[in-house]
């Protein structure tokens, strides 16, 4: 048998090297599903592995309580004061949910003036409590960020972020649309740690300089408006001078940090704002889990829409072999009945067109494959697209299945073959 399928190997090589047009022909489908098929299956293995690290990096079991204006105005003739969710309410949640990963509190204000040795520039400030570095915490940081003594006794301190610098294609965006340039300048090329710097015309220490991280190191976390700001302060300390917007009013993200929990969490939150702010609806849980999972079976769904086109392309480079191979088969009606004739079996007939068939399967996952990865890698950071993660056993199961494709299209002409009477096949020219 193993001298056979050798046999079978080398007459199929030889095969195809004489006809080498009409087998790069039939290959070729083969190889460009190979290509669709490894950009998707790394594609799908990309959204796994940065749902891996979104959950280390920002979490999944993530909610966020923020205020329902509409409860505000729902009557044409009364105004009704919303509640404040302020510090202490922040306290008073973390107090009665300590299972709870995360809950941080944040105000923000989208235009402060900070200045430093004379230099005035635009920044955003936001005011946040120690736990905002549990989650989406892009930074280096040096120095230290805030402690709970810091927001108890309201500091003066602050923690600047200096900005990464911007890939090619966001310098331009940056330059027209952010309004915090100087800011950025000022940071990279002043080393503030211990400084005092004046934010909207009150002293205050920096305490910390938070550093980006490059772009090649970054995750997209949940908390978009961070792109933004410029400025940590402690909330309470912006509370009290005013320098951020709500008069104390937080908005705070919740991290249940378990998501088999996050539906019995999420209805710990509800009862604790009807037990503390009655019924009046001011507020609203806002399930991120449900967005976040959403999103990632629209990513699923992408990839596995292109896996179908790569499967196709391997069905359409099957039926070319099969074409092909059913060709070969009646051109070669006469070399069949003298190898039938000499004592080859039915079987040696199909053996010997399912070999051919399958070299050329495995040619075309192999070219294929090598196609994939030089658009994977190479031509994708060229073009600016970020390079595929692809893995060694990738083209591996795309040479396989390009095998077995070849394989199983072959299997009908070479029973065609077999199936040839000896004496018919010599009288054929």
């Amino acid at each position: 048998m193993t001298r056979a399928l050798l046999n079978a190997v080398r007459t199929g090589g030889a095969e195809i090297w004489a006809h080498k047009t009409r087998s790069v022909l039939s290959f070729l489908a083969i190889a460009v599903g190979s290509v669709v098929f490894i950009d998707a299956f790394s594609a799908i293995f990309h959204t796994y592995e940065r749902l891996e690290q979104q959950r280390e990096f920002s979490g999944l079991a993530r909610m966020r309580i923020i205020q329902n204006q509409a409860a505000s105005y729902s009557s044409p003739d009364d105004y009704v004061e919303p509640p404040t969710f302020g510090y202490e309410e922040l306290k008073k949640l973390r107090a009665q949910a300590p299972e709870f990963y995360m809950v941080s509190g944040e105000a923000r204000s989208w235009r402060n003036v900070m200045e430093y040795g004379g230099e005035r520039v635009v920044a955003s400030v936001a005011g946040v409590t120690p736990e905002w570095m549990k989650r989406d915490f892009g930074y280096t940081l040096r120095g230290r960020f805030f402690n709970w003594h810091d927001m108890e006794d309201k500091l003066r301190v602050c923690v600047l972020i200096r900005k990464a610098p911007p890939p090619p294609g966001e310098k331009i965006y940056r330059k027209v649309y952010s309004n915090t340039n100087a800011f950025d300048t000022l940071v990279t090329h002043q080393d503030l740690l211990g400084k005092a710097v004046s934010i909207d015309g009150i002293t205050f220490t920096v305490i910390g300089v938070a550093e980006e991280f490059p772009q090649s190191r970054r995750m997209q976390g949940f908390s978009g408006w961070r792109e933004q700001t410029k400025v940590l302060i402690p909330v309470t300390t912006g509370a009290n001078y005013g320098i951020v917007r709500g008069g104390g009013q937080l908005e705070v993200s919740i991290d249940s940090g378990d998501e088999a929990a996050f539906d019995d969490a999420q209805r710990k939150v509800n009862n604790f704002l009807k037990i503390n702010f009655g019924d009046g609806d001011f507020f609203v849980v806002e399930n991120q889990l449900e967005e976040i999972r959403k999103n990632m079976a629209a990513r699923l769904k992408d990839a596995l829409v292109t896996i179908s086109l790569g499967m196709l392309a391997f069905i359409a480079g099957g039926i070319g072999i099969m074409n092909v191979t059913l060709a070969t088969v009646f051109s070669r009606t006469k070399e069949i009945g003298v190898r039938r004739a000499i004592g080859a079996s039915r079987s040696d007939i199909m053996l010997q067109f399912i070999v051919e068939a399958v070299l050329l399967g495995l040619t075309g996952g192999v070219l294929g494959s090598v196609l994939g990865y030089l658009w994977g890698v190479p031509l994708k950071v060229i073009l600016g697209m970020g390079a595929s993660p692809i893995k060694p056993w990738m083209p591996l199961i795309s040479i396989l299945i390009a095998a077995v494709t070849a394989f199983a299209f072959a299997i009908y002409p070479a029973w065609v073959a077999a199936g040839l009477k000896p004496a018919d096949a010599l009288r054929a020219e």
